[in-house]
């Protein structure tokens, strides 16, 4: 009897852990539209060459992707 108390108890200690790790504390604060942006426009500057003007499409749409990873949508005449 007292062996299924203790697995009952790692159950539900293993349970708890799932759930602090799957949403962390960090996590629960959006990043501000100016912060994103700023980030998304650092790592497009990083990953999307600039060497040809047929690439201003391809920035866009990587910029909308990145915004939208953290929850904004792209707002006209930005990047």
């Amino acid at each position: 009897m007292a062996r299924g108390f203790r697995y009952g108890g790692v159950a539900a200690a293993s349970l708890v852990l799932a759930i602090a790790l799957a949403f962390p504390a960090s996590a629960k604060t959006k990043m501000s539209y100016e912060q994103a942006f700023t980030k998304c426009k650092g790592e497009i500057a990083a990953n999307v060459p600039m060497t040809d003007s047929n690439t201003s499409a391809a920035r866009h749409s990587a910029g909308a992707a990145c915004m939208k990873k953290y929850g904004y949508r792209l707002k006209k005449g930005a990047m």
